[in-house]
């Protein structure tokens, strides 16, 4: 009787020893063995900052002093390059880093600005995707279409890209006309392009008070429900300065920023020499003491003279 036992016993440690194995091979196929990065020196114009994880693996290389950021986002076979920087001298390097990679490859675009597409004539053998109605405009934008002679493909909800599932969506007359993001459940990952900046300045040129529309308080309630679908998401990348993984207070960074942005525009609150904003200059000088730690960004852009000589500015008052 004793041996029938021992004999069972030994069967039951076998099995479970098995299905043990069987697990940690499981573990194992869900790890990619990433190769070595391509070497930062590449980028000689910026940085780069690399985030390995199980079966993905996140490069955002930030340009210049702006930053202008883009994301490669690589699986096992496939990458997803997120905009592409605003001039050819940033996207050489760019395709030289992406070349080092070796893997076939796609390009989202997050929405119709110049500083998010200006490399796109080193990557015309690669798809473009856009959210629906940034694809639109893309496609229809003299300077992109010169650059890329394809058909951006547009996307509306959910779109396999590479390996990933993307869900794309839109926030209204915010920074733009149409700024685009997406964002993956599966691995918690959200791209939230010029909706929200990394301790940078934000594009405010659009902003215009006098009209009726407040472009403003339309990217507020963006804000806010980026805040509440997203907060619990690990990654953030966004269109300038990086990615971050506390998602509500890179949220909430943005959203004091505006509202003090939009208090000082429209008058509400004084400057802190106790007079009243008159210019954009005024704006400017403002925000830049306010917020002294904060990269260049896009704020500079609504100052007189910005884009071209005679160029009055924003139009905010």
């Amino acid at each position: 009787m004793m041996k029938y036992l021992n004999m069972s016993l030994l069967t039951f440690l076998a099995v479970i020893l098995l299905v043990s194995c069987s697990d940690d091979e499981d573990i194992q196929s869900n790890v990619v063995d990433f190769e070595n990065p391509p070497a930062a020196t590449i980028i000689t114009t910026g940085r780069v900052n690399v985030i390995t994880e199980s079966t993905v693996r996140y490069h955002t290389i930030d340009f210049d002093s702006a930053p202008y950021t883009v994301t490669i986002v690589e699986t096992e076979n496939d990458i997803v390059i997120v905009d592409l920087g605003p001039a050819p001298i940033f996207a050489d390097e760019l395709k030289t880093y992406v070349d080092a990679i070796n893997k076939n490859g796609s390009v989202i675009i997050t929405h119709n600005h110049g500083d998010h597409y200006g490399g796109a004539s080193n990557f015309t053998n690669l798809d473009f995707y856009a959210q629906s109605e940034v694809a639109d405009q893309l496609n229809n934008t003299e300077d992109f279409t010169n650059l890329y002679g394809k058909t951006v493909i547009a996307v509306s909800g959910n779109k396999k890209i590479g390996s990933l599932n993307f869900t794309f969506d839109k926030v209204s007359n915010a920074e733009t006309g149409e700024n685009g993001y997406f964002y993956n459940e599966e691995h918690k990952i959200l791209f939230s392009g010029d909706l929200i900046y990394n301790l940078a300045h934000p594009y405010l040129r659009e902003y215009s008070p006098k009209d009726g529309l407040d472009e403003i308080d339309n990217w507020l309630a963006g804000l806010n429900v980026l805040k509440t679908d997203f907060a619990d998401y690990s990654h953030i990348f966004v269109g300038h300065n990086g990615s971050r993984s506390d998602i509500e207070s890179v949220i909430d960074e943005n959203i004091d920023y505006l509202q003090q942005a939009q208090v000082l525009i429209t008058g509400s609150q004084m400057l802190t020499n106790g007079n009243a904003a008159t210019s954009q200059q005024d704006v400017v000088d403002e925000l830049n003491l306010l917020y002294p730690n904060y990269s260049e960004g896009g704020l500079f852009l609504s100052l007189p003279d910005a884009f071209f000589p005679g160029d009055p500015g924003a139009d905010w008052f």
